[in-house]
């Protein structure tokens, strides 16, 4: 099992409380607020990991650029995809992928 498949599996048997202290302490080295997609609303609205989270419903609808690959979080869990905040976290995209069988680029 890879690493983001044994910290999605950990998390899940955490409690509620716990599980968001985690969430809460990944945001705090998210790079999302840096790259070009990200746009006045997620600042307001506070978006950020949408690799783990999903994607942005209420801000990002447009890709102007991507830095998921430099993110410190994508290489601690060696996420394979991008753009997540506006296609979904890793775990829908890696589902994704494996019903149809191919890639977004």
């Amino acid at each position: 099992m890879d690493v983001f498949n044994t910290f999605v599996r950990d998390l899940k048997k955490l409690p509620a409380e716990e599980r968001d202290k985690i969430i809460e302490e990944k945001k705090t080295k998210c790079i999302c607020p840096t790259c070009p997609s990200y746009n006045k609303c997620a600042i307001v609205e506070r978006e950020k990991l949408f690799c783990m989270i999903g994607q942005s419903f209420l801000c990002i609808s447009f890709e102007e650029g991507c830095k998921c690959e430099d993110c410190p979080i994508a290489k601690e869990y060696g996420l394979e995809y991008k753009y997540f905040c506006t296609r979904g976290d890793e775990k829908g995209q890696r589902y994704l992928n494996s019903v149809w069988g191919s890639t977004l680029e």
